[in-house]
């Protein structure tokens, strides 16, 4: 899956004297390899091909790639990300799941000695890198996202819906805020760098889109401990913190759980409800569990 960006600047509210993504050079270009290769974008990967230089220039400048960056692009679709990144001089490693697509991959950068093209699903390889990237299909933005979360790296710059990145940098007591907050923001730093609109894909889909940049913030923290604690808490997101906390602990860890909240429970403000719950107290939970049940 291949995106670039539109000529739109980052929030922009107008239109005009803005050239529409869907025509130009990299339009033209996108659309000359659909028909050279008999491409017929497939739904259930979720394919939509980048014709929006703004946002591949947004990706790029932000990774600020060099000759000694190992990159890792998730989703390389026609290579239009990977071309930009590799003139740099960076490895490329291009992630592409699709074998058409693959096979256009490898045309294109038959020549170029530090791209090579990697046939597979992400979320079940492994491949190391110290910057991950990549227009993220939407059908597995999350479990992407977690995997390279999982990984070693020193930046990740990433195009997902705008309601997945949306939801990542929600602030408590919001609607958006939830279990996906409070887990990238565990491990990493995100941040929004620009949104972008449909129309920055072709075919078009349903979805506008937002990209993300990560840095990694390890914290020292029983990650088992605080997903299980995510997992049970924000089923009941709108209930009372304090009352959800006590059920969830004994559910999770039985007379341990009893105990664990006669000491933990005054770390959440009485009247409190999960979604109000910021990171640093989902933090402190965990840690104060993890030493209370002997984990």
């Amino acid at each position: 899956m291949n995106y670039v960006s539109t000529r739109r600047g980052v929030g922009s509210q107008t239109s005009r004297s803005i050239p529409h993504p869907y025509r130009g050079e990299l339009f033209a270009e996108t659309i000359r390899l659909i028909k050279k290769y008999g491409i017929r974008p497939k739904k259930r990967l979720s394919q939509s091909f980048v014709v929006d230089e703004h946002l591949v220039k947004t990706i790029v400048e932000n990774i600020q790639p060099k000759p000694n960056d190992v990159i890792v692009e998730i989703g390389a679709g026609l290579g239009t990300l990977t071309f930009e990144l590799a003139k740099h001089g960076s490895k490329v490693k291009a992630v592409e799941i699709d074998p058409v697509l693959v096979r256009v991959l490898k045309d294109r950068f038959s020549t170029f000695k530090n791209v090579e093209v990697v046939q597979g699903d992400f979320t079940q390889i492994d491949l190391n890198g110290n910057v991950y990237t990549g227009n993220i299909p939407y059908h597995v933005s999350t479990p992407v996202i977690f995997k390279i979360l999982g990984q070693s790296f020193e930046k990740a710059v990433v195009t997902v819906q705008k309601e997945v990145a949306e939801r990542i940098v929600s602030k408590p007591g919001t609607r958006g805020y939830g279990r996906l907050t409070v887990s990238v923001n565990t491990v990493a730093e995100p941040r929004v760098l620009g949104f972008f609109p449909s129309s920055s894909f072709y075919p078009r889909p349903k979805v506008a889109h937002a990209v993300l940049c990560f840095k990694p913030s390890r914290r020292n923290v029983d990650m088992n401990i605080l997903e299980n604690l995510l997992r049970t808490m924000f089923s009941q997101r709108n209930r009372l913190a304090r009352k959800v906390l006590r059920n969830s602990l004994e559910k999770l860890y039985g007379e341990k759980g009893k105990h664990a909240y006669n000491s933990v429970f005054q770390i959440i403000p009485e009247r409190s409800r999960v979604f109000e719950l910021s990171v640093q107290d989902f933090l402190n939970l965990a840690q104060a569990v993890s030493s209370n049940i002997g984990a």
